[in-house]
């Protein structure tokens, strides 16, 4: 099988649109700069806007301009537009059924906003909440554009590669003959507060892989990319700019945010993505890494590098001095800069790095001709007769698992109900019955442990996040817990099961509404049917701080803390 890239659409701090951007990036121009449109007082760091207004961005993506919809919407309904324009400048009628849309912020710039007179009984914005989902938003667009389906992934900095690993494998596995996906994330106070807090933004233009390097320039964007089989391309006469050559995502399940010193993550998914594309590494000719210019990011990517490249390497460089880091959006970003440095230097083969929170490190094998990849291996599922779900007293006996005193201080109540629901879905599954109380991790070779982690959730963390939230607003911008941010990410759970039971494979999170376990599910057995995995254990959560709750009520749409969790295996 073949996959073809036979639409493209961007924004970013370079400006709107294919043109603008393949000028700046090949002139090598910065559209970081100061603060323009966050309402922050931190004006100490250089950050890449989009330089447009909520206004502006609203007419350019076919709103009205007085549109209430939250700018990460608008951003990414800008490069949508431009990617299905694009796609179909050869068939008027082609249209496009599924979207996978990789977002952390989804409408927490609304939630900013408003919080604060939420709490004080202020209600007349209170519909706003339901838009704090990054479901919600991912619905926002597909209703936009008319688009039936919609899957969102939020696994930090690596969600639009991931939504883009996802669209290949729904191409692979005959769900859609095409797909568009890519990721979005607008500038927010939450961000750029968070990332202050752990101490890696930089005061000046960042230096990817420089001796003086000293820490991150956020910023905002969007891209997204249809993808197809090349069948589905040539019979309808498609611009094809390049093809998916292969893919990997791996979790490094090390930290909840640092990488790993040896690189491990980083190396095992750029030779996994090698591999599924048959390539030897003297054959890539351009790598856009991850490149964050922190001293850890850098020095583990660098050590990944030249482990598997040695002492030849292909051209290596980040673009995110350009930009700023996108987050979610840069991997998406960063792939159609690929495209556009192949077509302008002539390169076959790249490699595009994308890793985010929680050790979830992601890499794509781009190439510029006809390159074939496999097809899923069609094999058939077993799933476990019953999900486990834990309430409140599991995760309060946290000593009757296999969590000692020291990580259960640690933990939220949910991670330590979620590793309770995994831990007994494992057991059930596994051909050796194991005590209460026996550490997973030490006994691998003597039970079916998952060699993937499927999470899906419909609020994500709302406890760490509503604390970290609650204390940025009430001593303005002053005060943030590194370790509530850590958190407060919405794949954090999925990280911390991983690094629990020492899964170092495949794993990702979905956003959804009320159907987020089902999603999760769904998706499990679709990574089995592709191949990349043959174990995948399955959870889903929902947690709920009593305020958030009370807000919900209020808003007509409840929630209540969920964890549950089962395996997925082939028979």
């Amino acid at each position: 099988m073949r996959i073809a890239i036979t639409g493209i659409g961007i924004i970013s701090a370079l400006g709107a649109g294919q043109q603008i951007n393949r000028q700046q990036l090949l002139a090598g121009h910065s559209g970081v700069g100061g603060v323009r449109y966050l309402p922050t007082r931190h004006h100490a760091y250089p950050i890449g806007e989009v330089p447009f207004s909520n206004s502006e961005l609203a007419v350019m993506a076919g709103y009205e301009a007085d549109t209430t919809i939250s700018r990460n919407t608008l951003i990414a309904a800008v490069a949508l537009r431009e990617t299905i324009a694009d796609a179909s400048i050869h068939n008027s009628k082609f249209i496009i059924h599924h979207l996978i849309n990789g977002t952390t912020v989804g409408g927490m710039d609304k939630t900013e906003t408003y919080f604060t007179e939420w709490k004080k009984g202020n209600y007349a914005t209170l519909h706003y909440i339901r838009d704090h989902r990054a479901a919600v938003h991912s619905q926002q667009l597909a209703e936009h554009f008319g688009i039936e389906h919609v899957t969102t992934v939020s696994t930090a900095c690596s969600s639009a590669l991931n939504s883009i690993i996802t669209a290949v494998q729904m191409l692979r596995t005959g769900e859609a003959q095409q797909v568009i996906a890519g990721g979005v994330d607008a500038m927010t106070r939450v961000h750029l507060n968070g990332f202050a807090s752990l101490g890696i933004l930089s005061q000046q233009l960042c230096r990817p892989f420089q001796p003086d390097r000293d820490g991150i320039n956020l910023g905002e964007g969007a891209a997204y990319l249809v993808l197809e089989t090349e069948q589905s391309a040539l019979q309808r006469g498609a611009h094809i700019y390049g093809y998916i050559a292969g893919y990997a995502n791996v979790c490094d399940a090390y930290h909840p945010t640092a990488s790993s010193p040896d690189g491990e993550g980083a190396f095992n998914a750029m030779s996994q993505a090698l591999e599924m594309a048959q390539l030897q590494p003297n054959q890539i000719n351009y790598i856009n890494a991850h490149g964050t210019a922190t001293p850890n990011n850098d020095a583990s990517e660098w050590t990944a590098i030249e482990r598997l490249f040695g002492k030849t390497l292909p051209v290596v460089e980040s673009t995110k001095p350009l930009t700023g880091h996108t987050t979610s959006a840069s991997g998406s970003i960063e792939v159609i800069f690929c495209l556009m440095k192949m077509a302008q230097k002539g390169y076959h083969y790249a490699i595009n790095n994308a890793f985010g929170f929680g050790g979830n490190d992601s890499s794509i094998v781009l190439s510029t001709h006809p390159t074939d990849i496999s097809h899923a291996n069609g094999a058939s599922i077993h799933h476990s007769i019953n999900s486990h779900e834990c309430g409140a007293s599991l995760a309060a006996s946290a000593a009757h698992h296999s969590i000692s005193p020291m990580q259960a201080r640690r933990m939220t109540p949910m991670m330590r109900q979620l590793i309770a629901c995994a831990e007994s879905s494992i057991r059930h599954n596994s051909a050796v019955q194991l005590a209460e109380g026996v550490q997973l991790g030490d006994l691998s070779p003597f039970y079916d442990s998952p060699d993937a982690i499927v999470v899906g959730t419909q609020w994500g963390a709302m406890v760490p996040s509503l604390e970290l939230l609650d204390t940025m607003l009430m001593t303005d911008e002053q005060e943030m817990k590194p370790s509530l941010f850590m958190m407060a990410a919405n794949n954090a759970i999925a990280g911390t099961l991983a690094r629990h039971l020492n899964c170092k494979g495949y794993n990702i999170t979905l956003m959804g509404c009320e159907d987020m376990y089902e999603q999760a599910i769904e998706h499990a057995k679709r990574i089995i049917r592709a191949g990349d995995a043959k174990r995948v254990l399955v959870c889903g959560f929902d947690e709920q701080a009593p305020i958030w709750q009370d807000l919900l009520t209020e808003a007509g749409c409840p929630a209540d803390n969920i964890a549950k969790a089962q395996m997925i295996c082939i028979n």
